[in-house]
């Protein structure tokens, strides 16, 4: 993959921490050949002289400068987000020989901060603020962005860097060619794309089996330690005394939920983290989305006996979320563990509601949904993550824009059930946007997750100091706020 991701320098920069964030290193571009290096390297580990490690790879990588967090002159986040995108937007058609980035045909949204590329799910969250403001062609070209991607590499990555193409993230392509669809772009074309996105996600590795049903979870193809997250790795390794705790955190990050209580054992320690041996409910709601999204274009291209059988299809895995996932004693859409001895995952998140987002839930499950979030989830500044205090930033006390998005139109689609859920939606959408608001006017910037049990702290958690811009907190915040004003 290249010098900064794999080999003798690659293993001596990230163990011996030359940098505070392992994906630094990683994103660093060499300054001469990699043979060079490599050479330079060699020589001047086998002379016996002194060693400055730290010089030799300052001067011989362009590395990204840590920045501080940079205020804006907008008055308030909505502005910000409005005059914002340019700053966010990258175009790299051709790339600097050694760059881990993978050069791609159209300009594109990054999330910010250390990241710098293009990201799967964050394109979809993004893209909601991207259209509700017109900028219809630079989420088409995004998207398009993405199915070169999965033509490259058989699937969509995890982001268009070298390094995380041997996993994908949650399947949001269907959701975002609904999205132009509704903007006015012609969709059969990516016809193609959807089929082979769902061959990716029911086929190998990612396929499972519950009570006779097929379903999918996270993977990755690899089960090395993340170049980005190298040190890390090696040391939930260390802890975990398993062989299989590289590709349990390689899931995780697929899961882009990199991490969380949901995918341990113990929640309290990564190093039990499991993700492969569990079926998220998330993830198949998103298949059940993708197989509706390629019924409804066959059907508009007059294949009506495919979109049937896709329709049966979607059908059958929709009764799995209802019957299978939903935990009647947790009165909530829960995980499965791959050993059908131990049934529901303890862990509640709320990836339990994207099955109402997706109206997916039978009314009664929605009920019962609606007062377990409003119990357990509602916090001051918005909805935690998870119930579970672990100190991973997938957890309490952290909200994420995206699951906040889902929350708020999981009860909006079942306000038919009771009129109340509208107004839980919106009051859900207010406290966020409040949240968002405030810690605007304290950063003069948005950031990627907020504390909402303590709106006003920093928040905290994960592998890495919070980051700021924020690719889908943005898009999500102006999104809500248009869903809360009608």
């Amino acid at each position: 993959m290249g010098i900064q991701t794999e080999g003798r320098l690659f293993e001596a920069v990230q163990v011996e921490r030359v940098f505070g964030d392992s994906k630094t290193f990683v994103d660093a571009t060499p300054l001469v050949s990699e043979q060079i290096i490599a050479e330079r390297f060699e020589a001047l580990k086998e002379s016996g002289q002194p060693f400055d490690l730290p010089a030799f790879v300052r001067g011989h990588f362009r590395v990204r400068p840590a920045e501080p967090m940079r205020r804006s002159e907008a008055v308030s986040a909505d502005a910000f987000v409005q005059s914002g995108w340019d700053s966010l937007t990258q175009f790299h058609a051709e790339c600097e020989p050694g760059s881990t980035l993978i050069p791609l045909p159209y300009p594109y949204v990054v999330p910010g901060g250390r990241f710098e590329e293009l990201f799967y799910w964050d394109s979809y969250f993004t893209g909601l603020g991207l259209l509700r403001q017109g900028h219809v062609d630079l989420f088409k070209g995004m998207v398009n962005n993405l199915i070169v991607l999965q033509e490259q590499f058989g699937h969509i990555p995890n982001g268009s860097r070298t390094y995380l193409t041997s996993r994908s993230q949650p399947p949001l392509l269907a959701a975002m060619v609904s999205a132009l669809g509704r903007a006015g772009v012609e969709i059969k074309t990516y016809l193609p794309a959807l089929l082979r996105e769902h061959t990716y996600w029911t086929s190998s590795e990612r396929a499972v089996t519950a009570s006779g049903v097929s379903l999918s979870r996270y993977w990755d193809d690899l089960a090395t330690p993340r170049p980005e997250a190298y040190a890390e790795d090696l040391e939930a390794a260390a802890r975990s005394g398993n062989g299989e705790t590289f590709r349990h955190l390689r899931a995780g990050a697929a899961s882009g939920w990199d991490f969380s209580s949901r995918w341990c054992r113990d929640p309290l320690d990564l190093s039990t983290i499991e993700t492969t041996n569990i079926i998220p409910v998330d993830l198949n709601a998103l298949v059940v989305q993708l197989e509706m999204t390629i019924a409804d274009l066959h059907r508009s291209l007059g294949n009506v006996l495919a979109a049937g059988r896709w329709e049966e299809a979607a059908a059958a895995r929709a009764r799995a979320l209802q019957e299978l996932f939903w935990d009647p004693t947790a009165d909530w859409f829960c995980d499965l563990d791959l050993d059908p001895v131990l049934g529901h995952r303890p862990s509640l998140s709320l990836a339990g509601m994207v099955p109402l987002a997706l109206s997916l839930a039978r009314p009664e499950q929605a009920k019962k949904a609606r007062t377990v979030l409003l119990d357990r989830f509602l916090a001051p500044g918005g909805l935690r993550t998870t119930v579970t205090n672990s100190g991973q930033q997938w957890d309490a006390p952290n909200g994420w824009a995206p699951l906040q998005w889902w929350s708020v139109v999981g009860l909006r689609a079942y306000g038919f059930v009771d009129g109340g859920f509208l107004d839980d939606a919106k009051m859900i959408a207010d406290r966020w946007l409040t949240t968002c608001r405030q810690r605007f006017l304290v950063d003069g910037t948005l950031l990627e997750k907020y504390d909402v049990e303590a709106p006003a702290r920093r928040p905290s958690g994960g592998e890495y100091e919070v980051q700021e811009g924020f690719g889908w907190t943005n898009g999500v915040l102006v999104d809500l706020a248009a869903l809360t004003a009608t």
